[in-house]
């Protein structure tokens, strides 16, 4: 039975807490019902006001929760709404709708995310961007074939050459520490896989890179930019495949990378 809690607040990861310390923080208002609480059993992030053990507690989150399982009618009940529109729900906070066109630039943009929840209407529940069969990779990818002129502004050309990387990684957030490897790698950052799943977009994270593919080793501060939602995770230490962006990196190393990422390219 899980009897310390991670918490994910403004962008940051706090804890592990214990559930009498998580209670005196909703109590102080030091979080909000729309934060999210890491569950082991569910190994997932979820709100914590849809998480039951704390309703018990005497916080009031049993009243604080949202409709989790909106109908068109009590989504808007003074528009009607169209079958094609999309809502996202964030914390407490319902936005919409959108066109698909819409929620596919902001996951390019990296202001929505395929662990987060839509709905449109015909649908019983909110889903994960990544569970609807609208944004599976296939589909996406049919898009951005299309000659459609309107999206060529939602599909906008990676400003850094990537190529592939296989190189082996540390990495640590100033408390703990995790092993890791590389898939693909830029200039401007990196596709990762760490043992650890409970990471999350925003965080800034330490990275030390071992010599690999005639790249020297270096270190990079980076910020957390994509995950790969699986509901295959089972524990913390499973390892997920991560997107980090360099926020401060040294120019030799960068100039390595840069000659490297372009032999990639003209090889490709």
């Amino acid at each position: 039975m899980q009897t310390e809690f991670y918490i994910f607040v403004n962008g940051k990861q706090m804890g592990p807490y214990p559930m009498g310390d998580v209670v005196k923080m909703i109590e102080s208002r030091q979080v909000d019902p729309s934060d999210y609480i890491y569950v082991e059993e569910k190994s997932d992030w979820v709100f914590l006001m849809d998480f039951e053990p704390l309703k018990n507690k005497g916080t009031g989150l049993g009243s604080k929760k949202p409709n989790t399982k909106p109908k068109s009618e009590t989504l808007i009940q003074s528009e009607a709404t169209d079958p094609h529109e999309w809502y996202i729900l964030k914390g407490e906070n319902r936005t919409g709708p959108f066109a698909l066109i819409d929620l596919v630039k902001m996951l390019q943009e990296k202001s929505l995310y395929e662990y987060e929840y839509i709905w449109q209407p015909g649908m019983e529940s909110w889903q994960r961007v990544a569970e609807v069969s609208d944004f599976k990779p296939d589909k996406i990818r049919d898009l951005k074939r299309s000659k459609d002129s309107s999206l060529t502004e939602v599909f906008f050309r990676r400003r850094h050459a990537r190529a592939p990387f296989g190189g082996s990684i540390v990495v640590h957030d100033n408390q703990k520490v995790w092993k890791g490897q590389g898939f693909e790698i830029s200039s401007g950052g990196a596709g990762i896989i760490m043992e650890h799943s409970m990471i999350v977009p925003s965080q800034v994270l330490y990275l030390h890179f071992k010599p690999e593919d005639a790249v020297p080793p270096f270190n990079a501060v980076v910020e957390v930019v994509s995950k790969r939602f699986l509901k295959s995770v089972k524990h913390k230490d499973q390892t997920i495949h991560y997107g980090v962006k360099f926020t401060s990196i040294g120019e030799k190393a960068l100039g390595h990378l840069n000659d490297f990422t372009q032999k990639g390219r003209r090889a490709s």
